[in-house]
């Protein structure tokens, strides 16, 4: 116990680091702020798989988005659909959705500095400027609420340091693909004020060839952010952070492929269509130190709205027989107050009230068979509030005791004008609704775990939570016969258990985690192609399931310059009871056969680093990595496939003695062929819907640190 408090004191300073040590070889303590404690925690001290990426493993790795993360961590899917920029469709231990309705909830939390985001929409954008992306694995309901069935992550803006200093980096890859990123910072009235200003600007002039007559590039991307961020210290008992960030995007419609004609990276669609994001937030963080416990008081305000329009070529051919139009309108705020501190030596506890609100508009517009149909869609009003509290009590002989929970309020009040029924306005989005309701939901999530440490430099845990996923409405109401809802709370019982050790004198890190969830009424967005209507999608609490799996993480020191790092995952599932339709036969009778959707069972990686002095004091660091993860399926009848594949990315770096680094970096160097969905279009045309990703791309950066 004595270590943990420690590490609770000095993390700080070392947050993200994942390198060893300049003078001894061994691995540097990389922290969370995950555990909402008055103070960040050593990862390795916290009973949780959860793994962190600093903002310098991320440039490294050359992300731009979080999709580039869905090969880099264990039973870990952060893909975007492609139906139109920036929707998440994130995955974590085989829970995940497959979808693009704003007014259903994921089953991964995406966390920015503090703030949920509340729908799918505007998630996978340009990572700009960040400290930390923390991923958490299993459900964090206790901290975190709903929707976090399974997992959560959790990004944080890079803030002031106090003194001058500015970076920028210029990156350019085969497509032609430029981007361009800065940040300035500096302090004011003898470091109580400071503010750091970021930058980014990309342009994309397509990877993907259009080979329809008249086609040409596809994919073309023009994305601008600005992130200023402003930290006022007036003593030394409180600190406020406000940051905001504005960002739009300007791109083509996805590159659809018909698997039944296409393969690799071929495709021919008569409308590449568009993909329009603007974006905007506003957080501040405030933290007051007290003396009640030896604790602080926090404070998170947070104020988003984000806007999507879209044309998609949903068919996949050459012919005008299913596009679709798309806009979503979402304003959301939120506040979480809560306190945490030491009520004596060895009893520390978070407690907080959280309260979020939120309102939807999604209209969407089909044109089938050259025929425009009229818009349809919804608008949702959304309120939830919580409380919790968690507990860390100290029991002696090195076991540690957590126990707490959360009580989840909710509202959801919608109006729906279902397709073909209700008819809305193409300019005002005004409509004739034919469905109103609205419907609230309670619900208590407790944790109960035990935490036993064999030696300062390893523990076993296991702990017994609760999650569950919002009920809700589907504000895409395509069906003539079901109704858009409401649907109820999707509920999971978790069980995970695991070893975290450093070993060989804290050069070697080694990570085990095996889980066991029970899922009870899984919520599934059943899909059908139709003749008359294009698609039909239902929401329905589809089946009982379980899913179980294991996973293990391994970081070693060879030697003073070089990490070796590793992972392994491993996933299962199956159905329990299904309660729902799910291959459109008129019964449930044999259903339980189909794989469960968005379940990979095998993810596996390998990273190698190493950096050496050369020349002059010059630096060079080499890079490589492979990555594999299994194919898994993406809708609830089995009739599309989300592909796996196997990654191979590399970087070479120098640095020579002065503020410039230089990389040639390439990534998906094996040239996969991957795609962001797959549904199948036979009950409307003999095609399939599946957007490409990216393949092979080769680029050259210059970065710069003044």
């Amino acid at each position: 116990m004595k270590r943990f408090l420690i590490g609770l004191l000095f993390a700080y300073s070392t947050c993200g680091a994942q390198v060893p040590s300049a003078d001894s070889g061994v691995l540097e303590e990389v922290v969370t702020t995950a555990t909402k404690k008055s103070e960040v925690e050593i990862v390795q001290f916290v009973p949780a798989a959860i793994s962190v990426l600093s903002g310098e493993a991320l440039a490294a790795r050359h992300v731009t988005d979080m999709e580039d993360l869905s090969y880099a961590l264990p039973n870990v899917a952060l893909d975007a659909i492609g139906t139109g920029k920036g929707i998440a469709n994130f995955s974590i231990r085989g829970l995940g959705v497959a979808g693009s309705i704003p007014s259903i909830d994921p089953t991964v939390g995406v966390f920015v500095d503090g703030m949920y985001l509340g729908v799918n929409y505007g998630v996978v954008v340009d990572m700009l400027d960040l400290e930390a992306a923390e991923i958490l694995r299993g459900p964090q309901g206790l901290l975190f609420g709903r929707n976090v069935t399974g997992g959560a992550v959790l990004l944080r803006s890079r803030r002031p340091g106090g003194g001058f200093s500015a970076n920028a980096a210029l990156r350019t890859e085969t497509g032609l693909d430029s981007r361009l990123s800065a940040s300035v910072e500096g302090g004011l009235a003898d470091g109580a004020i400071g503010a750091r200003l970021s930058v980014g600007y990309r342009d994309d002039r397509g990877w993907f060839e259009n080979s329809a007559p008249g086609g040409g590039a596809v994919g073309a991307e023009v994305t601008r952010v600005v992130r200023p961020v402003v930290t006022w210290t007036p003593s030394d008992s409180l600190d406020i952070t406000m940051i905001y960030e504005q960002g739009d995007t300007e791109a083509d419609g996805a590159a659809t492929q018909n698997r039944r004609r296409y393969s690799g990276f071929d495709f021919a669609i008569d409308e590449p269509g568009f993909s329009l994001v603007d974006w905007q937030h506003f957080i501040v963080e405030a933290n007051r130190r007290v003396a009640l416990g030896r604790g602080a008081v926090t404070n998170v305000f947070g104020w988003r709205t984000v806007q999507a329009d879209s044309l998609t070529d949903v068919d996949g051919t050459v012919d005008p027989v299913f596009h679709g139009f798309t806009f979503t309108d979402q304003e959301q705020f939120s506040n979480e107050l809560r306190y945490s501190g030491w009520f004596r030596d060895g009893w520390q506890a978070t407690f907080g009230v959280y309260f979020f609100a939120q309102d939807i508009r999604y209209r969407e517009r089909r044109v089938l068979r050259g025929a425009e149909g009229a818009p349809f869609g919804g608008d949702q009003d959304h309120l939830t509030g919580g409380v919790f509290v968690n507990n860390d009590i100290d029991l002696g002989n090195d076991w540690i005791l957590t126990v707490g929970a959360r009580y989840t309020y909710e509202e959801k009040d919608v109006e729906v004008a279902t397709a073909g029924n209700g008819t809305c306005a193409v300019v005002s989005h005004q409509c004739v609704y034919d469905f109103r309701d609205g419907n609230n939901w309670r619900n208590v999530t407790p944790k109960v775990g035990l935490q036993h440490w064999l030696s300062p430099q390893a523990q076993v845990y296991g702990h017994f939570t609760k999650g569950f996923r919002s009920g809700g409405y589907n504000l895409r109401n395509t069906s003539p016969t079901a109704p858009p809802g409401p649907f109820d709370e999707e509920e999971q019982d978790s069980f995970e258990a695991g070893l975290k050790s450093e070993l060989a004198g804290g050069r070697v890190r080694m990570n085990v985690a095996a889980f066991h969830n029970r899922i009870y009424g899984m919520q599934r967005q059943v899909t059908f192609a139709d003749a008359a209507g294009g698609a039909i999608q239902i929401t329905a609490n589809t089946a009982d399931a379980t899913i179980q799996g294991l996973e293990a993480e391994v970081l070693a020191a060879l030697g003073r310059s070089a990490t070796l790092s590793g992972f392994v995952g491993y996933t299962d599932g199956a159905y329990d009871e299904v309660r729902h339709d799910l291959d459109g036969d008129g019964s449930t009778l044999g259903d339980d056969r189909f794989e469960l959707p968005r379940l990979a069972k095998l993810t596996y990686g390998v990273e190698g680093r190493h950096t050496r002095t050369v020349g002059d004091g010059g630096e060079l660091a080499l890079r490589a990595s492979f990555s594999h993860r299994d194919d898994s399926e993406i809708t609830d009848n089995n009739l599309g496939t989300l592909d796996g594949g196997n990654l191979v990315d590399a970087s070479i770096a120098y640095s020579p003695p002065n503020a410039l680094t230089f990389t040639l970096y390439g990534k998906n160097l094996l040239n996969e062929v991957l795609r962001r969905s797959d549904f199948d279009l036979s009950g409307l045309v003999d095609s399939t819907y599946s957007p490409l990703k990216e393949g092979r791309v080769v680029g050259v950066e210059v970065r710069g640190v003044f």
